[in-house]
């Protein structure tokens, strides 16, 4: 009996160990001279591979790939330093079969057009049987991509997060359906020497195609018109939207996004805003969002509906109105809204803003850094500069108080005739 306990304990002993070993793999040492250049280390639970572009090629790539897989799998792919002379073209099956969740792309095109181009086959990350070997996280960095073709993504279910990181990527046109897609982020602080455009101009989703997993969409600092940007609407599970420093005119309806909690995006040409955020609202986190004007633009809201409570709306614009009609339903309907105004908008006082300095005081604090066209704050108007204003605000206020009353007696009455 003790010999069996003892000899199930050493067996116990060993799968522990070896099971231990099996996450934490040892790179292996040999191969062919020619992978050099790219070097493994332990990522759990296989390998991270890094491949110094600067003296590999692509089929070099794609020979490590082939002599680490056999040793563990890969987790972790990136190539460093691409420039043109060694790394231009990413051929067919690049992976070799391999399922990889990240892939990085780290090119030396010194944000210059004409200093290098990466392009790739719309097989470079499908293998023999058509199976997309991307499972997780394909990130560009300083990369020239022009016209990515993104054929390339086809059958990539299980990608989770793309990145254009400082690339330079003129066009996404027809975009396949992305299952997994969480993370979607073309994001260009620059234009590049010699574009003619900063970043992506154009940006389409395939007919019938969705991604209907996305919760993160930052396109900050392209030329990206509104039509680029209606899938937006369709999309119910994204939860931060950042849209600064494009081509803009208008908000795209957010009314079914549902999760959404953060939300930025510049105007940058004049036009009345209509904002239609979240309505219901799933998230509990409240609601920020801020809409800022571009420096020539005059954007006064013409309608602002949601589903308001704790909320933040920072309407950084280039405002010369705050109308009764837009805005003292959702700050009487919320609890607690707050509402900031541009300091530097100059809006239109007098028995325009009556409506909320006499007949709302008590809104007053949900109103930030209101300033009159005299440069007087809102909180700051005395009251005698109403004195001629008529009470067209104040009926409109009964009404309003008179119609809640009566719903409010409707329900009353319903209660009392059909008691729960």
């Amino acid at each position: 009996m003790k010999d069996s306990l003892f000899l199930l304990f050493i067996i116990g002993v060993f799968l522990l160990v070896t099971g231990v070993n099996s996450q934490n793999p040892t790179c292996p040492t040999g191969g062919p001279s020619s992978i050099n250049y790219c070097k493994c280390s332990p990522e759990s639970p296989g390998f991270r591979i890094e491949c110094d572009a600067t003296y590999t090629d692509p089929e070099t790539v794609r020979t490590a790939l082939m002599f680490y897989q056999s040793y563990g799998l890969i987790v972790t792919l990136t190539v460093n330093g691409i420039v043109q002379s060694k790394f231009s073209y990413v051929p067919d099956d690049f992976l070799v079969g391999n399922q990889i969740p990240n892939v990085n792309f780290k090119c030396n095109h010194g944000s210059n057009v004409n200093t290098g181009i990466l392009i790739f086959s719309v097989y470079a990350f499908t293998d023999s049987f058509g199976e997309c070997g991307l499972t997780g996280e394909l990130i560009f960095s300083n990369c020239n991509l022009r016209q990515f073709d993104s054929a390339v993504l086809k059958n990539c279910r299980q990608l989770n997060k793309l990145a254009f990181m400082d690339s330079h990527v003129e066009s996404l046109i027809d975009i396949p359906t992305l299952g997994s897609l969480k993370n979607f982020t073309v994001y260009s602080p620059k234009q590049w020497t010699g574009a003619t455009q900063r970043g992506l101009s154009r940006m389409t989703l395939a007919p019938g195609a969705s991604l209907p997993q996305i919760t993160y969409l930052d396109l900050t600092g392209n030329s990206l018109e509104d039509d680029s940007i209606e899938f937006i609407s369709d999309e119910t599970t994204i939860e931060v939207i950042h849209l600064e420093g494009n081509n803009f005119g208008a908000v795209p309806n957010l009314t079914g996004s549902f999760n959404l909690h953060t939300f930025s995006m510049a105007l940058n040409s004049s036009s009345l805003v209509s904002i239609l955020l979240p309505n219901p609202r799933i998230q509990t986190r409240s609601l920020n969002a801020s809409f800022y004007s571009g420096s020539k633009a005059i954007n006064d809201v013409a309608l602002l509906e949601g589903m308001f409570g704790n909320d933040v709306i920072n309407l950084k614009l280039n405002m010369t109105e705050f109308k009764e009609e837009v805005f003292l339903g959702p700050l009487t309907a919320s609890n607690g809204l707050i509402i900031n105004l541009s300091p530097a908008a100059r809006i239109l006082c007098g028995c325009y803003i009556s409506w909320l300095v006499r007949d709302n005081p008590s809104l007053l604090p949900q109103v930030n850094s209101g300033i009159c066209t005299d440069g007087r704050p809102f909180e700051s108007i005395p009251l005698e500069d109403f004195s001629c204003c008529g009470p067209e605000s104040l009926m409109r206020r009964i009404d309003r108080q008179q119609h809640e009353i009566d719903i409010l007696k409707a329900r009353i009455n319903q209660l009392l005739i059909h008691p729960e």
